[in-house]
């Protein structure tokens, strides 16, 4: 199949899996369309990885004009999605309300922001090891300041890692050698397993295990098996 339609496809198949746990399960459904809806204007960040980490074709050759595409804000809404309930979908747990007040506590958030932009401006040709960075530190926070949340933290870090995995090598087996023609690997150079740069495997864990707590640790929930 022709390049341009990579990256919609693989953005197209990633939601249909948000979709499917939107349908499946109803009580995640608050939850999973807050991340995504948070996570929707990071479709931006592309400008800061084309050319240096990947140069992707796009549809209207959006990317080629403006550094990002359409293809980036459906990626950036169904990752967040993805990866904000994954650890609930698998291990049938639900959010639930600690806290009465209707305070946001955005410590971890803003500090994962503040440590990216600045990494950018020291770093510009780096951002797939200035996100990936940047991600760790909000973990850190996260997990200093709720530890009750390591578990889901790590756990979720590898559901999402594993599937993000799966994903990318199926991605790279129906358009072969897709990594191998718009990839410019970075943190671990041309290592990879089965096609896929590792540092896109660490990217997806570091990014799945900060991501997960979000709406946990911003709006003061916790994790409670459904019965």
């Amino acid at each position: 199949m022709p390049y341009q339609y990579a990256y919609i496809t693989g953005c197209l198949i990633l939601l249909l899996v948000w979709l499917f746990i939107f349908l499946k399960r109803k009580d995640l459904r608050r939850e999973i369309i807050w991340a995504s809806l948070v996570g929707l204007p990071f479709g931006f960040i592309e400008k800061f990885f084309v050319p240096f980490y990947w140069y992707p074709e796009s549809l209207f050759d959006l990317m080629k004009q403006y550094g990002f595409g359409l293809e980036g804000f459906l990626y950036s809404f169904s990752v967040a999605g993805i990866a904000a309930v994954g650890y609930e979908f698998l291990e049938k747990r639900r959010a639930v309300k600690i806290k009465r007040n209707k305070k946001l506590h955005l410590g971890p958030f803003l500090l994962f922001i503040l440590v990216y932009v600045g990494l950018e401006v020291f770093f510009p040709t780096k951002p797939m090891i200035n996100l990936s960075l940047a991600f760790i530190c909000g973990i850190i926070s996260t997990a200093l300041l709720r530890p009750d949340l390591l578990k889901q933290i790590l756990a979720s870090g590898l559901i999402f890692g594993v599937f993000y995995f799966i994903f990318f090598v199926f991605i790279n087996t129906m358009f072969k050698d897709f990594i191998g023609q718009f990839y410019s690997p970075q943190l671990f150079g041309n290592f990879k397993i089965l096609g896929v740069p590792l540092e896109e495997i660490f990217g997806a864990f570091t990014g799945g295990a900060f991501w997960s707590t979000i709406y946990e640790y911003t709006k003061s929930y916790r994790e409670k098996r459904v019965s």
